[in-house]
């Protein structure tokens, strides 16, 4: 179900440098391009029976003038109207180059405040960083760097708003070679928890233990398709519906606490 953000797109306009305002057959064609690739953008309008949401328009289309490889070529923020667009805070966040008589994405699935471009560049073009509301307490940041096809996620971490206190916004399980375990150690809180990725296979089981000083600090297990297979645990073990990332995250209340979690997978 598509996000109540705004769909905000960078276009990259390839060897062609427009200035001001871009014409208006590339409008046009830009505009249709995405209402016929953004399939969640269209889903929602579908989804709208009674008629009281904004079809996004390309009058309303604004578009500001950017530069993401420093050749003098201008590039573009694209944002769309409407609530299937638009929410309160986070804008879904693509980046587009044109490829021919079409555009090509380089960067799919962020989404934030908007993009601010970094001093440092990767393979010709700058490296991103895309700031996101996570909740009243936190903001989520997010670099991305170019491949040479396309911007890819390089780091991401939360900060606590009110004490600056900063973390990854995740971190990868790896089991040393021959192990079947990992135990892992931290500090979390309701505003800063901890989030651990790890692989594993679809009828495996993983066996999850957390030991802390406070009760307050608890575990979730969710799968790789977010469905949430554990909750408000100190332990828990189960076999696995699916293969791929699952996700555990660490947090407590306010207040917070320290934590050792041992995670098993056989």
């Amino acid at each position: 179900m598509l996000k109540a953000f705004c769909l905000v797109l960078f276009v990259v306009v390839g060897v062609f440098a427009f200035q001001g305002e871009p014409s208006k057959d590339v409008r046009t064609r830009l505009f249709k391009q995405i209402m016929a690739e953004d399939s969640e953008l269209r889903d929602c309008l579908k989804d709208q029976q009674d008629g009281s949401v904004t079809v996004p328009s390309e009058d309303e289309m604004t578009v500001e003038e950017r530069d993401l490889n420093r050749d003098g070529v201008k590039e573009y923020e694209v944002q769309l109207s409407g609530v299937c667009a638009c929410g309160a805070h986070n804008c879904t966040i693509y980046l587009y180059r044109r490829s021919g008589q079409r555009f090509e994405s380089i960067l799919d699935g962020a989404s934030g405040l908007g993009i601010e471009l970094l001093n440092t560049s990767t393979n010709g073009y700058r490296d991103l960083k895309i700031d996101a509301h996570n909740n009243a307490a936190t903001v989520g940041s997010t670099t991305y760097k170019f491949d040479g096809k396309r911007y890819r996620e390089s780091g991401s971490t939360i900060t606590n708003l009110e004490t600056g206190e900063s973390k990854p916004a995740f971190r990868r399980v790896q089991f040393q070679r021959g192990s079947s375990s990992a135990i892992l150690k931290g500090k979390a809180s309701i505003s800063l928890p901890d989030t651990y990725l790890i692989g594993a296979r679809a009828g495996q089981t993983m066996t999850v233990q957390l030991t802390a000083p406070r009760k307050s600090v608890r575990f979730l297990v969710m799968s790789p398709t977010t469905n949430l297979i554990a909750d408000n645990s100190r332990g828990w073990s189960g076999a696995l519906p699916e293969n791929g990332d699952y996700t555990i995250i660490v947090d407590a209340d306010e207040v917070g606490g320290t934590y050792t979690m041992t995670i098993t997978i056989k």
